[in-house]
């Protein structure tokens, strides 16, 4: 059962949602080609791709314009991709009938990592570029695009000479112990040299007039205090008692707890460890047939999400201003990371074993697997040459929880992970409730993800290992049980429980405020994304893909039917939502 991605069913659900969804961009084109075309064409080749649509008015329901000249715009548009954008785009442009008319159609792939960033040459490349956002297109940053064009070669910022420090800014113990390890590890390599020429061997230091300088990976890995050159190139930390930053407790704090954690990287791990397990509770957890008490977190998850952050991090001058921000939330663990993706890796890969290991710091990387980890004696910083985030996704797997969460932006990486079981026992019990016994491991899961995080793709099937051909066919299949529903086109499909589905064990009848199946579904997408840590309207719009208008519809019937509350006056700038009642919904 293939994609329904025809005209006919973008713009159903156009008018469903009521305005367009990030993937869409419908024009009018009454006068021909929209100036603004090209800032189009540049924003979605610049992200994920998208459709874009000529002939349609908004402002009359998507229905055709009158007296559309779409032979016209056809030429217009692929001279536009040809002449107006750089890279040009070669891409195959429809006219399409529709309702007695004519559209306009063209489908825009988002260029590979490397290819990017796409922008309009008569702006150039840092004031032409562009990318979708929630309100259309917006224009990337100077560091944005600066990220984007950094991936089209080996950065070598973490080899650079720190000038005003000298090997005595080392620690003497850490050094001594990684050229012991560096020894072992490759005796050849180091055989015949003194500390500082290994150093320089190991990337931790370079020649300068003939003495040995630390770099800024030496310095990073090595350093007794590396902030004292460096001052923003530390961990910040905080404990949060709301759901969404600025929100205040019981007692009115701001912050449970909030600590700047400086040190080299292997005291940074250490203590951001303590940090959390300081403010974190212990959690059961179903394993198997029975359940383990834990931490909230798996401590290896936590370790892996932040030696990703501080080894993949951008280290370029624009970048030293920013730190690490780890944010421990109510309902889940948030690591921020300066710097967009390295090289040709896309975010539909990250924590799979797809994707090849890249790294943006490659003498750090490569630095910190001789460099000794106190937490465990014996080991390294970097213990396994492969990705982090696989590990990650296997230690949230094993735990049964949810996986995590990757919104990249050209500059900067977030790694969300939710508090809650995927495969909790009432999940389970409700999957039972469906009466599909003949389920595979892949439709458990997609179910899952569907209930706890209100909707399911193949690439969110693919982080938790299973093979692309078999997530397809397995999200199809469930379409076709009549459990789920899908929504996007072929490149952008999601899946979301269908609405006979979701009455069930307990839980709660949403009723639209038309009655309609649409309004219902979108409803409990709200409520489930909610839940699972998107709390301000900007969020939710972002993870369903609905417009500004038809996410305040559907918020206000939940508040009005219980099941939500605003945390802030109504008119409030920072309005966000929480549950009414979280231990009774599932």
């Amino acid at each position: 059962m293939g994609v329904d991605d025809s005209v006919d069913a973008l713009v159903d659900r156009l008018r469903r949602l009521g305005l367009e969804p990030t993937d869409i961009e419908v024009k009018s084109g009454a006068g021909g080609l929209p100036r603004s075309t090209p800032e189009t064409l540049s924003a979605f080749a610049n992200g994920s791709g998208g459709t874009l649509l000529i002939g349609l008015s908004e402002d009359d329901g998507f229905r055709p314009v009158q007296g559309f000249n779409a032979e016209g715009v056809r030429e217009a548009l692929a001279q536009a991709c040809h002449d107006k954008v750089v890279p040009p785009l070669r891409l195959p442009i429809e006219i399409v009938e529709f309702e007695g008319a004519q559209v306009v159609r063209v489908d825009i792939e988002g260029l590979d990592p490397v290819d990017k960033p796409c922008f309009v040459e008569a702006k150039g490349e840092y004031y032409g570029a562009y990318i979708r956002g929630g309100d259309g297109d917006r224009r990337l940053s100077r560091y944005e695009v600066t990220q984007l064009l950094m991936n089209r070669t080996q950065p070598t910022f973490d080899l650079e000479v720190v000038a005003d420090a000298t090997l005595d800014d080392l620690d003497r113990d850490l050094v001594r112990q990684t050229l012991s390890r560096a020894s072992r590890r490759a005796p050849r390599t180091v055989k015949g040299l003194n500390a500082g020429q290994v150093l320089v061997r190991l990337g931790a230091a370079r020649l300068v007039d003939g003495d040995a300088k630390p770099t800024i990976a030496g310095l990073l890995s090595l350093g007794q205090h590396p902030q004292q050159f460096f001052p923003q190139l530390f961990i910040s930390f905080v404990a949060l008692p709301g759901l969404t930053m600025g929100e205040t407790g019981l007692a009115g704090e701001r912050f449970l707890d909030n600590v700047t954690i400086d040190g080299p990287i292997p005291t940074l791990l250490e203590e951001v460890g303590i940090a959390l397990r300081r403010n974190m509770n212990t959690a059961a957890v179903v394993r198997g047939l029975g359940r383990e008490d834990r931490y909230d977190y798996p401590l290896e998850v936590i370790r892996e999400l932040i030696t990703n952050a501080v080894m993949h991090r951008d280290y370029s001058p624009d970048a030293r201003g920013t730190q690490v921000q780890v944010e421990l939330y109510p309902d889940r663990l948030v690591v921020k990371s300066p710097g967009g993706l390295h090289g040709n890796v896309r975010a539909d890969d990250l924590g799979t074993t797809t994707v090849t290991s890249t790294s943006r710091n490659a003498a750090l990387a490569k630095l910190l697997s001789d460099v000794p980890t106190s937490e465990a004696p014996g080991e390294t910083v970097v213990e396994n040459r492969g990705s982090g985030l696989v590990r990650v996704v296997a230690a949230l797997r094993r735990a049964g929880m949810s996986p995590p969460r990757f919104e990249v932006e050209p500059g900067r990486v977030t790694v969300e992970v939710p508090r809650n079981a995927l495969l909790s026992p009432d999940t389970i019990d409700w999957i039972a409730s469906l009466g599909h016994a003949d389920l595979s491991d892949a439709q458990h899961l997609a179910l899952a993800m569907m209930r706890n995080s209100g909707g399911a793709t193949a690439a969110m099937l693919r982080v938790w290992g299973v093979a692309a051909a078999e997530a397809g066919s397995a999200l199809r299949d469930l379409v076709g049980r009549g459990v789920a529903e899908r929504s996007g086109g072929r490149r952008y499909a999601a899946y979301h429980l269908a609405v006979g589905a979701q009455n069930t064990v307990g839980q709660p009848a949403l009723v639209g405020p038309t009655g309609g199946s649409g309004d219902t579904t979108d409803q409990w997408a709200v409520l489930e994304a909610i839940r699972a840590g998107h709390h301000t309207t900007a969020q939710i719009r972002q993870q369903l893909g609905l417009s500004y208008p038809t996410t305040i519809r559907r918020v206000n019937a939940l508040i009005e039917q219980g099941l939500i509350q605003p945390t802030r006056p109504r008119n409030s700038s920072r309005q966000s939502y929480r549950l009414t009642n979280p231990q009774e919904q599932p």
